[in-house]
C-alpha cells in the first residue's frame, strides 16, 4: 500500500514531466477532448469558438437539437503525406463530436456559423421567450 510520502514523490514527478512535456500530461494518459471548445452566454446569445486547425470546412457539421442543445460534428482527415517513421505524432485524425445541452431554448433559425483561422464561431440567439423583458410600472390609484 502506497503511504502519503509516495503520492507526494509521484505528485512531484507528475509536475516535473508536465514541465518537460506541457500540460497534456494533467489528464493522466486520457485521450485529449476534441475540438477544444470556449462557450458562454451573453443577454442575447450563446456563443461557441472551437478550435479546428486542420479541419476542412467541408467536413464540419454544426446541429442544434431539441432547441437547446448544440453538437459539432466532423473529421480531421489523414495528411495525404505519409512519412516512413514518425519522431513525435500529437494531432490526432479521425472523426469527431462535441455536444453542449445550454439552459434556454435557441432560436434555431437565427444561429450563425462562421470559421476563420481554424476556429469555428456560433452564435445562437437565445429565444424571445428566453430575452429579458423591460415590465412597465403602471401608476397605481
Amino acid at each position: 500500500m502506497l503511504n502519503d510520502n509516495a503520492f507526494a514523490q509521484m505528485n512531484r514527478l507528475r509536475t516535473e514531466l508536465e514541465k518537460v512535456f506541457g500540460s497534456d500530461l494533467k489528464n493522466y494518459g486520457s485521450a485529449q477532448t476534441f475540438p477544444k471548445v470556449n462557450v458562454w452566454e451573453d443577454v442575447e446569445s450563446f456563443l461557441v469558438e472551437a478550435e479546428l486547425p486542420g479541419v476542412n470546412f467541408e467536413d464540419i457539421e454544426v446541429l442544434v437539437l431539441e432547441g437547446d442543445q448544440i453538437s459539432i460534428k466532423g473529421e480531421r482527415k489523414q495528411s495525404e503525406i505519409q512519412p516512413t517513421a514518425w519522431i513525435r505524432k500529437e494531432r490526432a485524425t479521425g472523426e469527431f463530436e462535441r455536444s453542449f445541452k445550454l439552459s434556454s431554448a435557441i432560436d434555431v433559425d437565427s444561429v450563425k456559423a462562421t470559421m476563420r483561422n481554424g476556429v469555428l464561431q456560433i452564435r445562437l440567439p437565445k429565444a424571445d421567450a428566453h430575452q429579458p423583458r423591460k415590465i412597465e410600472i403602471e401608476r397605481g390609484q
